[in-house]
């Protein structure tokens, strides 16, 4: 008899922010698109925004969208965020990492390491 119900093709990963930083490690993906992540339970109050890297251990870039404005999601602790036009920037690059905060001018350091959830495409 075959099985039915729902079949899932992602992988997930952790990023972590350490305690008193803004930015996480990096992640690679190698293009795949992301489709979630889940924030912390706890964070101290910030946009998230992103780096990336065009190739294996390339230049890491704030990201910038159609519109030249750094590619921000609202953070907030506990949270899913589904895949949405920002995330689906990322799937262009080879490798990211998260900021607390929006770009280099604004980075929000967090309180206590900070660990997301990252689920792509498998």
């Amino acid at each position: 008899m075959a099985k039915s119900g729902l079949v899932r093709n992602w992988d997930s990963a952790s990023l972590v922010i350490p305690n008193g930083s803004s930015l996480s490690g990096s992640l690679v993906h190698a293009g795949r698109p992301i489709v979630g992540i889940l924030m912390p339970e706890a964070w101290t109050a910030a946009s998230i925004s992103f780096d990336v890297a065009a190739c294996a251990g390339g230049t890491l870039y704030p990201l910038y969208g159609d519109d030249l404005t750094q590619v921000a999601i609202k953070g907030s602790a506990c949270v899913a965020i589904a895949n949405n036009t920002k995330l689906e920037k990322l799937s262009s690059w080879w490798a990211f990492r998260i900021r607390s905060g929006c770009g280099v001018a604004s980075p929000v350091d967090q309180g206590a390491a900070r660990t997301f959830a990252v689920f792509f495409q498998g």
